[in-house]
């Protein structure tokens, strides 16, 4: 893959070269701020951009808006220590697509690549509303989130693109084995989602209620029941927009807690909607990070096009967000 390199710090950017290129990418240029990195763009247009947000002169966000501007269509993941969930939010909405944080890790980039590239992105005037409402209810969840627990929540990531039950798989790749959580709602607005932990992962991010502000539990096994617990709140922040942005009434299952690879998530998944379809897909990224530990969670809903077009023209007459 051909990769732009934007930060302002020389020995950062030869580190990420460094990353890239043993896992056999290219690096089609650096740019050390941003206005060399909005001509290396235009000339180069790479297939990816790696941009840091704190940079002298010209921050990564008004960067980031410039590219969106040279070409809609363009990915770029977001390199930065800012962990402030305003901050996620507006990168989310702007087009970035992904966030990874220093200190970073060789794996964050194949992660954050993953993500990317496996997507076929929608037009930007066709998912503007979609993504909206679910950043909007996702963001909202991790501050409350974070309020009831004692650990820091994050949204440091979103997509809406095009894409069949299938491509669960790609999006679903947390580890060999993964705890999921699955809604499918049915009536008037049928589509399925999930919520995916690592296996290794479920204990830990448990933990974080049980010696939290609201939960003081010691000496019970209640990390599954926690984890349906959490996982059902994060889905409901996260399609209960979309459900009242259709205004149809929507029968959810009971949340199911499935143990096993990203093929039992895709099972689960096709459950209530026909696999061979193309669906709008909603794709987030969650963090929690405490003491300098980090687990990641991620949320996947599948919405059949007909009803994501109903939102999209809805939200298209009721104009652009105060």
């Amino acid at each position: 893959m051909k990769v732009l390199i934007v930060d302002d710090s020389a020995d950062i950017r030869s580190l990420i070269r460094v990353i890239l290129e043993s896992k056999g990418h290219t690096v089609a240029g650096e740019a050390e701020d941003g206005p060399s990195a909005l001509k290396a763009f235009a000339e180069l247009r790479p297939e990816l951009v790696l941009l840091d947000i704190i940079m002298p002169g010209m921050s990564g966000v008004e960067v980031l808006e410039g590219i969106r501007k040279l070409d809609p269509e363009a990915r770029v993941i977001m390199v930065t220590a800012v962990e402030q969930d305003r901050v996620n939010r507006r990168l989310l909405l702007l087009g970035a697509s992904g966030i990874i944080y220093k200190p970073f890790a060789p794996g964050d980039f194949e992660k954050a690549f993953l993500t990317a590239l496996h997507r076929k992105p929608l037009n930007s005037s066709r998912n503007e509303g979609i993504t909206r409402l679910a950043a909007g209810g996702l963001s909202r969840c991790m501050l409350r989130t974070a309020d009831v627990s004692s650990w820091a929540w994050e949204l440091s990531d979103l997509s809406v693109f095009s894409g069949k039950i299938s491509d669960a798989v790609k999006l679903a790749a947390f580890g060999p084995t993964v705890g999921a959580v699955q809604v499918n709602l049915r009536g008037g607005a049928p589509f399925s989602a999930a919520m995916i932990f690592r296996s290794l992962d479920i204990k830990f991010i448990a933990g974080c209620f049980v010696d939290g502000p609201v939960y003081r539990v010691s000496g019970m096994e209640v990390d599954e029941a926690l984890i349906m617990e959490i996982g059902n709140i994060i889905l409901n922040a996260m399609t209960s927009p979309l459900i009242n942005a259709l205004r149809k009434s929507a029968i959810p299952s009971v949340p199911m807690l499935v143990k096993g690879g990203p093929g039992a998530v895709t099972a689960g998944l096709s459950s209530c909607l026909d696999p061979e379809l193309e669906y709008t897909v909603i794709s987030a990224s969650l963090a929690m990070r405490r003491d300098g530990r980090l687990a990641r969670a991620g949320a996947l809903c599948f919405l059949p096009q007909e009803l994501a077009g109903e939102i999209e023209r809805d939200a298209e007459q009721a104009g652009p967000p105060q």
